[in-house]
C-alpha cells in the first residue's frame, strides 16, 4: 500500500462506490476544495443527491465510460477487480487509490485526530467533530454516518484539525499517521480479513506506532486487548473508563429514558457533571474519549460540556424513529454481538414493558465466525426475530444463513425467538405490538427501511389514538 504524496494535479477525481458513507464524505471534501468530482453507484440516495447539489457528477451505473477523463480514481473496499471502471483505469494507467489512502493524504494536510476501534467509532468521531466545531475550531471531519447537528457526515473546515474514523475492517487504518489516536476497544470482528484475534491485536499495535512521537493515544483503559496491543509502546497514553484506575473516569452515572448524566474526573480532579441526550454505558465511554481529546486540543471543560449536552445522536445509532402512542420504534446499526448487547442494555434502561428485537444479520462471514456469540447476545430482549442475511458485497457461504443464528439463540435457551422473512416482519410486529413496547430494528443493512411502513401499520391498528408523532432522523 502506498501513500499519496501529490494530489495536485490531478484535479479530476472519480469515486467508484461514491454513495457509500465513507466515500461520500471524502468526495464532499474534495468538491468543496474545488476538485472536479464524479462518481458511480447503483442507486440514487439522499447522500448522492447531496453530492449532486454540491456539483459532483454521479453515474447510476458502473461502466468504463464513466472514467474516461478521470486523473485519479478512488475505490471502496467492496469494489472488485472485475469492475469495468477499475479495468479501464488499469488499461489507461490512471492513478488508483483506496479510500483510506485518500483519507490519509487529507489528514496529512492538517493535524489528524483518528478514531479507531471495533465499536463506538462513529459516535466518538461525531462527538469530537461537534465539540471542536461548536468551540470555534472549524475542523474538517469525515464521519461514518449522517449527524443532524453536523448537517451531514463531512466538512472541509478552515481550522487546523481533521477528525476521522480510522477503519480497521480491511487493515487500511494502517495508512493513517495521526497526531492524536483514539482506540475505543478491540474485539473479534472482520475475521474475513484477519486471521484471528491475535492478528487484530497486532494490527492495532502497528496503528499505535503510526501516531506522531509528539502525539497522544487515548484509549479505553479497561480493555485487556488494548493493553496487549500497546505493550512496548513508549509514547504518551491517556486512559479512560468507568474505574478510578483510569486517568479519566466517570462516576455517579444516572440513566433516565434517553438522557445520561455522569461526573467526570480527569487525572485525579473532578471537572464536573456532563449530560448526554443519548443512553447507555457505551456512550458514556464514547463521551469520555471525546472529553480527553477536547482537553488535549486546549478546550475548557465548560465548552466540552455544552457541546455534549447539545448533541442528540447519530443517524441509526439508537435513533427513535417513531412513537405511536406508547409504542416506540428504534433503529440501531448494531450488527456485532457486543453492540447488540450494549444496545439492548440501553433499551432496558428506558423501563418499558417489552423489548422486541428484530435482527438482520450483516454479512455471511460475520454470521459464520461469530455464530456462538450471536447466540448469547439477545438475552435482554423479551422477543427476538431473526430475518434474512444482508450480504453487503459478499457471496453466500454454504451452510450459513439466518437460521444459523436462530438455532444458536434457541440453543442458548431463549424461549421466544422466531425466524421471519423480511417482507413478513411488519405485518407480524403490527399484530403483536402493544402499549409500552420497544420495537428495535437492529443491523447494518437495510432493516431500517421497514420503519416507515411499520409505523403506518401500527397507526392503522391504533387509529383511535391521536398522539402519534414522527421524530425526524
Amino acid at each position: 500500500m502506498h501513500k499519496i504524496t501529490k494530489l495536485i494535479p490531478p484535479k479530476r477525481v472519480h469515486f467508484i462506490g461514491i454513495g457509500g458513507v465513507g466515500m461520500s464524505a471524502l468526495a464532499q471534501i474534495l468538491v468543496t476544495q474545488g476538485y472536479h468530482v464524479s462518481g458511480s453507484d447503483l442507486k440514487r440516495t439522499k447522500i448522492t443527491s447531496r453530492l449532486e447539489a454540491l456539483g459532483a457528477k454521479i453515474f447510476y451505473t458502473h461502466c468504463a465510460e464513466n472514467v474516461s477523463d478521470a486523473e485519479l480514481i478512488v475505490y471502496s473496499s467492496c469494489i472488485s477487480n472485475t469492475n469495468p471502471e477499475i479495468i479501464l483505469a488499469k488499461e489507461k494507467g490512471i492513478f488508483l487509490v483506496r479510500r483510506a489512502e485518500l483519507l490519509a493524504w487529507l489528514m496529512d494536510t492538517k493535524i489528524g485526530i483518528a478514531i479507531s476501534g471495533a465499536h463506538g467509532k462513529t459516535t466518538t468521531t461525531a462527538f469530537i467533530a461537534y465539540i471542536l466545531k461548536k468551540s470555534g475550531l472549524c475542523p474538517s471531519y469525515a464521519v461514518g454516518a449522517d449527524v443532524e447537528v453536523l448537517s451531514g457526515n463531512a466538512e472541509n473546515g478552515s481550522g487546523r484539525y481533521f477528525v476521522a474514523e480510522a477503519d480497521e475492517s480491511d487493515g487500511s487504518f494502517l495508512c493513517i499517521y495521526p497526531e492524536i489516536a483514539v482506540i475505543t476497544n478491540i474485539d473479534k470482528e472482520h475475521l474475513d480479513y484477519y486471521e484471528n484475534l491475535d492478528h487484530i491485536i497486532s494490527s492495532y499495535g502497528q496503528f499505535a506506532h503510526n501516531v506522531s512521537p509528539t502525539g497522544l493515544i487515548c484509549c479505553y483503559g479497561e480493555d485487556e486487548r488494548i493493553r496487549k496491543a500497546l505493550e512496548g509502546y513508549t509514547g504518551r497514553i491517556i486512559t479512560y473508563g468507568l474505574s478510578n484506575k483510569c486517568d479519566v473516569y466517570a462516576q455517579d452515572i444516572l440513566y433516565q429514558e434517553m438522557d445520561t448524566e455522569f461526573v467526570c474526573s480527569y487525572q485525579g480532579k473532578e471537572i464536573g457533571v456532563f449530560k448526554l441526550q443519548i443512553p447507555g454505558a457505551h456512550n458514556v465511554l464514547n463521551a469520555l474519549a471525546s472529553i480527553v481529546v477536547g482537553l488535549e486540543v486546549g478546550l475548557t471543560p465548560d465548552s466540552i460540556r455544552q457541546a455534549l449536552a447539545e448533541f442528540h445522536g447519530v443517524n441509526r445509532r439508537f435513533q427513535i424513529r417513531y412513537r405511536i402512542g406508547k409504542i416506540t420504534i428504534i433503529d440501531d446499526y448494531a450488527h456485532h454481538p457486543t453492540e447488540i448487547t450494549a444496545t439492548l442494555k440501553a433499551a432496558q434502561g428506558m423501563n418499558k414493558s417489552r423489548i422486541i428485537g428484530v435482527f438482520q444479520p450483516h454479512r455471511y462471514s460475520r454470521t459464520k465466525f461469530l455464530k456462538e456469540e450471536f447466540g448469547s447476545c439477545f438475552s435482554l430482549a423479551d422477543q427476538v426475530i431473526i430475518t434474512d442475511i444482508y450480504a453487503a458485497c459478499e457471496t453466500p457461504i454454504d451452510g450459513v444463513a439466518a437460521k444459523t443464528i436462530y438455532e444458536q439463540v434457541r440453543k442458548n435457551g431463549h424461549e421466544n425467538v422466531q425466524l421471519i422473512p423480511r417482507d413478513k416482519i411488519n405485518k407480524h410486529l403490527a399484530a403483536i405490538a402493544k402499549e409500552g413496547d420497544i420495537l428495535m430494528l437492529l443491523g447494518a443493512g437495510d432493516i431500517n427501511a421497514l420503519s416507515d411502513d411499520l409505523a403506518q401499520k401500527i397507526s392503522e391498528i391504533n387509529s383511535g389514538k391521536k398522539d402519534e408523532h414522527h421524530i425526524q432522523c
